[in-house]
């Protein structure tokens, strides 16, 4: 091999170990990328191992306690929670959070809470309309129980018997009318009075005559006297009230009986007496009942006029509303099934007017609100950060208090924070990808460097050849010229 030849191939040889080194280099910084790569994957799968969600008691299976993620849908829907917990949600202002469709049927409804639950399709009627006798009386014994909460009672409202089961004050819009009254007074000759209604028709008032003794003293000498009368007219401050003397009547203290003329000019004897307040009639009867005509007994005319009035709610308290509200409802479904047909199916469920009702109540008191993207009610992370950062609110309705208590993400007894299975899933799926990617990597580097190693070994036996030959040369040549 010629010097020059020789000279050539050396450079060529270096040229090729220095690059041979540079990519060994360049793997080996590939390697340690590969090792950083790996660290930050461990550490992101060890954080997913801890991380924790909210869930909510929903039951048990058997003995086992079961949960679901929880969500704002999940929290507050109907029965979602174990043992039936109604829980409520408001912002920081403490309007209540509700959908869209609740906040529709509320803004519609006007504050009315039957027609609020007849557009969620539900009824708080809970009568069985097909039995008549037995729902007049329960008619009857729910307004009852709304007017005496008002101070009232349902024989004398407005001095009328109300609720005839003739009602003409509703539209045919369920909900849509007032529940009515009937009214009816007469005219005669002493003026308008007053009528009573019940099961047998109209009737003047009549009171219980009464027998009292008095003392009277005159000159000195004291006389004893029997009266016969009535009290009649409205108590006053020390609960009296005026006495009506009727002077047609005896009374005998002995028998104890009243003593009075009837229709045929007989004397009468009776334990019993009662008397009209107008024009003073006494009866054995406490109610002489008028003929729609207009004649009763006596012979006198009375021209009879009947109305009826619409039964408005006269309450203060949500006691007292809920009250009239379920009077309304069972009164609306008597009225429809039989006095005339209605097309809307209604569905009664308790556990649903009550957690209609609750809620109801708190957006009557409190006011409402909405969110403008629904789906978030559907996602945890959405609500649970609301809940975290303090612009939601959570309570539950007790039923020792009547009303609902607030509670806590980490405070109540049925939200749990718990591992997240379904995230340690996926992490470790995640994980063991990129870790098979990482090992796979790494051996291709190791093939390619165990080649870069036979590789330079070989260009330094044939370097150190070479370099071997080309001092050979020299030396020669040097031995020549000094020849």
């Amino acid at each position: 091999m010629g010097m020059a030849a020789s000279q050539a191939r050396l450079l060529s040889i270096t040229a090729r170990l220095s690059n041979n080194e540079m990519e060994q280099q360049s793997l080996a910084y590939s390697k340690q990328r590969l090792s950083d790569n790996s660290e930050q994957i461990n550490d992101a799968y060890l954080d997913a191992l801890a991380k924790t969600k909210y869930q909510v008691l929903t039951g048990y299976n058997g003995s086992e306690a079961t949960y679901a993620d929880l969500s704002y849908n999940q929290l507050t829907s109907f029965n979602s929670v174990a043992a039936g917990k109604q829980y409520l949600v408001t912002d920081n202002t403490g309007k209540v959070l509700v959908s869209s469709a609740i906040a529709t049927a509320f803004k519609n409804t006007n504050g009315d809470f039957n027609r609020f639950l007849r557009d969620m399709g539900y009824t708080q009627a809970d009568i069985d309309v097909t039995k008549h006798e037995k729902s007049e009386a329960a008619v009857h014994d729910a307004w009852d129980r709304y007017l005496v909460s008002v101070g009232k009672s349902i024989n004398d409202y407005d001095s009328q018997h109300i609720l005839g089961f003739d009602y003409t004050a509703f539209s045919s819009d369920s909900f849509d009318g007032y529940v009515t009254y009937d009214t009816a007074y007469a005219t005669d000759e002493h003026g308008t009075t007053p009528l009573y209604k019940d099961s047998n028709g109209y009737y003047r008032q009549r009171h219980l005559l009464e027998a009292r003794e008095y003392s009277t003293t005159v000159n000195g000498i004291t006389t004893s006297t029997i009266e016969v009368g009535y009290f009649h007219g409205d108590s006053d401050a020390d609960g009296n009230t005026d006495w009506h003397e009727v002077t047609d009547v005896d009374y005998n203290t002995e028998t104890g009986l009243f003593t009075y003329t009837n229709l045929d000019g007989e004397l009468v004897d009776t334990k019993a007496l009662y008397a009209d307040p107008d024009d003073n009639l006494v009866s054995e009867s406490p109610r002489n009942y008028l003929d729609i005509n207009g004649v009763s007994e006596g012979g006198i005319q009375y021209d009879i006029y009947e109305a009826k009035k619409a039964l408005n709610y006269e309450g203060t308290t949500t006691a007292q509303r809920e009250l009239f509200d379920y009077a309304t409802a069972i009164t609306e479904a008597y009225y429809n099934n039989t006095v005339s047909a209605t097309t809307q199916t209604l569905k009664y469920d308790s556990g649903m007017v009550n957690y209609y009702k609750n809620i109801f109540n708190e957006m009557r008191a409190k006011g409402y609100t909405t969110v403008q993207d629904e789906t978030n009610l559907k996602e945890t992370d959405w609500f649970v950060k609301q809940l975290k950062a303090g612009k939601l609110q959570l309570s539950y309705y007790s039923s020792v208090e009547k009303s609902f208590v607030g509670t806590s993400l980490d405070s109540d007894e049925s939200i749990a924070e718990k591992e997240d299975s379904s995230a340690m899933v996926i992490a470790e799926q995640v994980y063991q990808n990129a870790m098979d990617k990482i090992e796979s990597q790494d051996k291709q580097f190791d093939l390619q460097l165990n080649k870069l190693e036979s590789e330079h070994s070989a260009l330094s036996t044939e370097y150190d050849a070479v370099k071997g030959i080309i001092k050979k040369n020299v030396e020669k040549s040097f031995n020549v010229f000094n020849a």
